[in-house]
């Protein structure tokens, strides 16, 4: 993989950084990213790496670190991974996940999770290979009607 280094995601990623999300199916403003990172930005908690092929970003993981009450360490979680479909099949999300576990084991998380949906079963295929093991089920709901 020469020419693919990972590093932090900066305030100029944020037009790549919103067409990585659209990709993932997630679509939103490159205003909106940029106000996504900003709030992030100060956070210890929180990581936003990018894999950059000669200037070009090809892919991104999102990282977060949560103390819990069901054990000592914090547990760390993978909140987001994409590679740009122009770059895939080199590796990239391999290099990605290892470069984030490296992050979340150095910000004291022993536990890696990740939550990926249910119909993304080539990213099911890349966690296992990763080591992942399916350990259960999420659930979800949308609480916008709880406004007051």
């Amino acid at each position: 993989m020469s020419g693919i280094k990972v590093r932090s995601a900066t305030p100029s990623d944020v037009e790549d950084l919103a067409k990585l999300m659209a990709e993932l199916g997630y679509p939103t403003t490159s205003d909106n990213m940029a106000a996504r990172i900003e709030r992030l930005s100060d956070r210890e908690d929180y990581a936003i790496f990018v894999a950059d092929e000669e200037g070009a970003v090809a892919g991104m993981i999102a990282l977060s670190v949560i103390p819990t009450l069901y054990r000592d360490d914090l547990d760390g979680a993978i909140t987001a991974l994409v590679v740009s479909s122009n770059f895939r099949g080199k590796g990239i999300a391999g290099l990605l996940v290892a470069h984030g576990e490296r992050w979340l084991y150095d910000s004291g998380a022993r536990l890696a999770t990740v939550k990926p949906s249910s119909r993304r079963e080539d990213a099911h295929r890349l966690y296992e290979r990763c080591g992942y093991q399916h350990t259960g089920l999420r659930f979800t709901k949308t609480l916008e009607g709880l406004g007051g």
